[in-house]
């Protein structure tokens, strides 16, 4: 579920952001947030999200911050686009077209961006 490049975790969840993925997508992001200054979250295998899914990530991005790193999500579906914008996300997640443009960004931009603070 976790895979490495430089100081980039990648965490692939393989199913929907839902309650009963929960618990396994919450060991992965802590690992990654502990243990990697960057975190991309490739969305491409999980068409859907639910409020324990956002929780999460919402979560996981404010440990990120807090420690001076990043957290992007790639390749979100339709689905997901719409409830991070229903749920004024879009304007905190960096989000990416897919892994592949999300690490670009990040060998050519390597120190993260302040932009977006942690969310309330």
């Amino acid at each position: 579920m976790i895979a490495v490049s430089n100081d980039v975790a990648v965490v692939t969840p393989s199913t929907d952001l839902d309650a009963a993925a929960a618990e396994l997508l919450r060991e992965a992001l802590a690992e990654a947030v502990r243990d990697h200054h960057h975190v991309i979250v490739d969305l491409h295998a999980a068409p859907t999200i639910d409020s324990a899914g956002l929780s999460l990530l919402v979560r996981f991005y404010n440990e990120a911050k807090a420690r001076g790193g990043t957290f992007s999500l790639a390749a979100p579906s339709r689905y997901v686009v719409t409830v991070l914008h229903t749920m004024k996300l879009h304007q905190v997640f960096t989000l990416y077209p897919d892994v592949e443009a999300a690490l670009l960004v990040r060998q050519l931009d390597p120190e993260p961006s302040a932009a977006a603070g942690p969310v309330q």
